[in-house]
């Protein structure tokens, strides 16, 4: 069957990339680990040193993961793996299929989230009307009220934040780039009308100051963090944002410095942490959450 030799080789490899991720290793060290998983996942991934050759191929040309062969230590290796981030959303989702498979047989050992990921559906056609450069027009319902309007877009992009799709494009009806959240659309289509569209990299650097999906048309700031040597280790893992870089850090607490836009998305995200972070700089920012803060009180305290 074609399509059950595609998903074995897909599995094979990830297979392979996961243990050259753990560490570098002789292709018999490999072809023993393969037949480990072959037991475990009750098929063959038995391989000859020609099928692999062929592997390393593909997973360069699917994945652009990189194994080279090192002859000093005669090991295969992984080098700067997910270069780019598209490559590793891809090698990621096709593990989180595997894990999704394996829920199906121990579901009383694994908990997923409760969400649904609404408004998905829609993002081939708008990836085919942001590259055929034509508008589109939607019904839009607003998160506030029940009130659904008719938006006529020019597309420009689509963007991911905190497990949620956007689309940004600018609205005709108002002549301003707006950000429209693929949840909250209930129906599209693609206009004949054209339109001649800001390059990519004018579009992605609009976006390359904010925190989430929220852009301003003003300079970034620059934002001072404190934060608890406990939630630093967090922090220090999985950045806020691609500018943060650490001022100063000691056993008791650790200073961050981010460039961005200090939108309401950003401040949210402040008061998740809690008592664990506290802004420094610059004082409007550090006003803006003392009164989220004083308003917060006030819900439980009026």
């Amino acid at each position: 069957n074609f399509k059950m030799s595609q998903k074995h080789i897909i599995k094979r490899h990830l297979h392979i990339v996961n243990i050259l991720k753990q560490k570098p290793s002789t292709f018999e060290e490999v072809t023993a680990l393969l037949i480990n998983k072959s037991i475990f996942d009750e098929e063959d991934y038995s391989i000859t040193q020609r099928t692999f050759q062929r592997d390393i191929k593909d997973i360069a040309s699917i994945y652009d993961i990189e194994i080279t062969y090192n002859k000093k230590e005669q090991v295969y290796e992984i080098e700067n793996i997910f270069q780019n981030p598209l490559s590793e959303r891809l090698f990621d989702t096709i593990n989180l299929l595997d894990t999704i498979k394996l829920a199906g047989q121990y579901s009383d050992s694994i908990i997923f989230e409760n969400r649904k990921f609404t408004g998905i559906n829609f993002i081939p056609i708008l990836l085919k009307a942001i590259e055929n450069n034509k508008e589109i027009e939607f019904i839009h319902k607003k998160y506030w009220d029940n009130e659904s309007l008719k938006r006529i877009v020019k597309p420009y992009l689509i963007k991911e934040s905190k497990n949620r799709w956007y689309l940004i494009g600018l609205e005709k009806q108002s002549n301003s780039i707006k950000t429209f959240g693929l949840d909250r659309i209930l129906s599209l289509e693609i206009l004949n009308n054209s339109f001649k569209k800001p390059s990519s990299k004018k579009i992605k650097e609009m976006f390359k100051h904010s925190f989430g999906v929220i852009f301003e048309n003003k300079p970034p700031e620059k934002i001072v963090l404190e934060f608890s040597s406990f939630q630093a280790n967090y922090i220090k893992s999985l950045p806020l944002h691609s500018s943060q870089k650490i001022i100063s850090e000691d056993d008791s607490r650790c200073l961050i410095e981010l460039y961005i836009y200090p939108t309401y998305d950003f401040i949210i995200e402040l008061l998740s942490l809690g008592d664990e972070v506290k802004v420094l700089e610059p004082k409007s920012l550090v006003d803006e959450v003392k009164q989220s803060l004083r308003n917060t009180l006030d819900n439980y305290y009026s």
